[in-house]
């Protein structure tokens, strides 16, 4: 199921259900505080705008971007993790990671094919000579910015993938800044330009944060969806 379409449904296991019959079974389990919550963050979400985080060494480094993703609205998170497999370090996350729609992927070539048939513009963050500022990229539609490895960067097959290249300007001797304070300066410069998402997809966002809000098991919540259908 494509990550920017498809949002009637929603896949718990193997198992796919309407959103909607998620939404009436689990629901009335919440608080009122609770689900006033989630009705205040979906209506700002946007998925105009996509991180994706290319071989990133340090796990903190991740949780941190993921952190800023989801506190300034941008709730698609890629990560491609060709060696070591990342794990979320809660401390760090502060749980943000629960509120996120992550999908991993073994190579770079993978994930750009599959994001490139949603549509999705891909740009990286590189020091490059054609590279825009990051406050002229076009996010009338969805767009992935991918950031690289705190070493090398973002890497050539990424570069030569990409459909441009974006830069944060800079003033002083530094030419480069923490991956994840460079991830927050993008998001923020991104999230005042970016567009909500539609009535559909909030539903379906909706959906995820009530059952990521319950304390029941995986084999509860089927149990529960298989006796209203």
């Amino acid at each position: 199921m494509g990550i920017l379409n498809n949002f009637e449904n929603i896949q718990i296991g193997d198992e796919v259900f309407l959103v909607d019959q998620v939404i009436i079974a689990f629901e009335k389990l919440l608080t009122s505080e609770r689900l006033d919550k989630i009705n205040r963050v979906i209506q700002t979400r946007s998925s105009n705008l996509i991180p994706v985080l290319e071989n990133i060494y340090d796990r903190g480094n991740i949780s941190a971007v993921m952190r800023s993703a989801e506190a300034f609205g941008f709730h698609h998170f890629h990560i491609i993790e060709s060696g070591e497999k990342f794990k979320e370090s809660n401390r760090v996350t502060q749980g943000a990671d629960k509120w996120l729609m992550v999908q991993k992927w073994k190579s770079t070539e993978e994930a750009f094919t599959n994001l490139k048939k949603q549509g999705v513009k891909i740009y990286t963050t590189a020091l490059t000579e054609r590279a825009l500022d990051i406050e002229d990229l076009d996010l009338s539609g969805p767009t992935a910015l991918v950031l690289g490895n705190e070493k090398e960067g973002v890497s050539k097959t990424a570069l030569d993938l990409s459909d441009g290249n974006v830069l944060i300007p800079m003033r002083g001797f530094t030419q480069s800044f923490n991956i994840s304070v460079a991830a927050a300066l993008c998001f923020y410069s991104a999230h005042r330009r970016t567009k909500f998402i539609g009535s559909q997809e909030m539903k379906h966002l909706k959906a995820h944060y009530i059952l990521n809000s319950l304390q029941h098991t995986q084999d509860r919540i089927l149990k529960v969806l298989k006796a209203l259908v």
